[in-house]
């Protein structure tokens, strides 16, 4: 009876972690990695509670039941691990892997061989996870948690291994039933329990750290535009020179600014010139690498640093981003009338900080501003304006208009 209480700790324990990280999952189901985690122990539950307590584990049914549920067990883990670090896992070659450790576990089977089937099947759990542990440890930067997960990782590797060379040591050649009975065996349980247990609340700690970071981040991200508003930017920044002065990095500046905002609110309103905002912050995001940091830190003013790059690729990325705004249709705006948007641009150099490299965009954003706007101001480039009807064109159509003239719909105004 003593037996079979201390069976039910393993499967228990997995059922358990496996509702916990399928809970953690639905605060954010945008983590998908936390929602393999529940796959993961969920089939090592299954797996170990065929092992612990079916009547015939010696069954061809029941060995490739529980080869399928470990398989699943190591290949999700390693999966999870990967998408956590944004890695991508070699689904394909850890399925291989496990099919051939299931066709040899079948020929022991057979053969009546229990040790060259514990061999075959703890080899594969182990070659999936060493090979899972090599690609982790790929990642450049690693925080505390993420060594304690590397190192769990390899010793779960490692011990599958072993473990079988132990059993056949200790306890000599036996079935499965007679591997059950055994003081090895009860021990294996024991450590198998507490193995898992360090590697879920590893886990588990990386889960939460990661969902408490982006609550972070989210209360750190300008709502209308979702880049980091101008405090947290600076920070970034500030922690991004630091970082490239010890990797002998180079760093870039775009410093941009809509053009004759102050008419986009005059002439259609607040809520255009948000869109317009907004519109511009969409197009930051999704031009700019993830390495990158982009942030709005004005009112209609926005700055990028880009993260090893030299002067002439930052000034062609501020010219592509140019290039697209003033294409870039702007809800509640005429279809005939583009904004466009001015750039300064500067390259880092390693004796500064950020106040002065800002300073030095910002200057070529002025004179961007001064020699006729929509242009890229920087090193070794100049871009002529292109003859599109911007905002300042169409508010002086405006002024021609008569006070109640239904086709323009607003009062004329000055350009600014």
């Amino acid at each position: 009876m003593s037996e079979k209480i201390l069976a039910m700790a393993n499967p228990m324990l997995c059922a358990v972690f496996a509702v916990a990280f399928f809970v953690l999952w639905r605060r954010e189901t945008s983590a998908t990695w936390i929602v393999i985690l529940a796959a993961t122990y969920a089939s090592r539950a299954v797996g170990f509670f065929v092992f612990h307590f079916t009547a015939n584990p010696n069954g061809v049914a029941a060995i490739v039941t529980m080869h399928v549920f470990y398989s699943v067990s190591a290949i999700t883990i390693v999966w999870a691990i990967c998408a956590r670090n944004r890695q991508s896992a070699d689904l394909k070659t850890y399925l291989l892997i496990s099919v051939l450790g299931l066709a040899l576990i079948v020929g022991a089977t057979y053969g009546a061989d229990y040790n060259a089937r514990l061999y075959a099947a703890n080899a594969s759990y182990g070659l999936i996870l060493a090979l899972g542990t090599q690609t982790a440890a790929r990642k450049v930067e690693k925080d505390f948690l993420d060594k304690v997960i590397l190192f769990l990782l390899a010793m779960g590797a490692f011990q599958f291994f072993v473990r079988p060379m132990l059993a056949i040591i200790v306890e000599g050649s036996m079935t499965a039933e007679q591997y059950r009975e055994t003081p090895f065996y009860a021990l294996m349980v024991v450590w198998l329990a507490l193995a898992s247990l360090l590697m879920a609340m590893a886990l588990l700690a990386a889960a939460l750290t990661d969902q408490m970071n982006a609550m972070r981040e989210e209360s750190q991200r300008d709502s209308l535009t979702g880049l980091k508003m101008r405090g947290p930017f600076e920070e970034a920044a500030i922690a991004m020179l630091s970082r490239a002065k010890e990797q002998n990095v180079q760093v870039g500046a775009i410093v941009a600014d809509i053009d004759h905002f102050k008419q986009v609110n005059d002439i259609w309103g607040h809520q255009v010139g948000d869109n317009a905002i907004a519109a511009f912050g969409d197009l930051l995001g999704s031009t700019i690498r993830t390495t990158d940091l982009a942030g709005r830190i004005g009112g209609e003013e926005f700055c990028v640093l880009v993260w090893d790059c030299e002067s002439d690729p930052t000034t062609g990325l501020a010219e592509r981003i140019r290039s697209r705004f003033e294409r870039l249709p702007i809800e509640g705006i005429s279809g005939d009338v583009r904004l466009t948007a001015s750039f300064g641009v500067a390259a880092w150099d390693s004796h500064e900080g950020y106040g002065k490299l800002f300073a030095r965009a910002d200057a070529a954003l002025y004179a961007a501003k001064e020699n006729g706007r929509n242009r890229v101001v920087g090193e070794g480039w100049d871009n002529p304006v292109d003859a599109t009807v911007d905002v300042a064109e169409f508010a002086a159509r405006q002024e021609d208009d008569q006070p109640g003239d239904r086709r323009s719909g607003v009062r004329g105004i000055a350009t600014a």
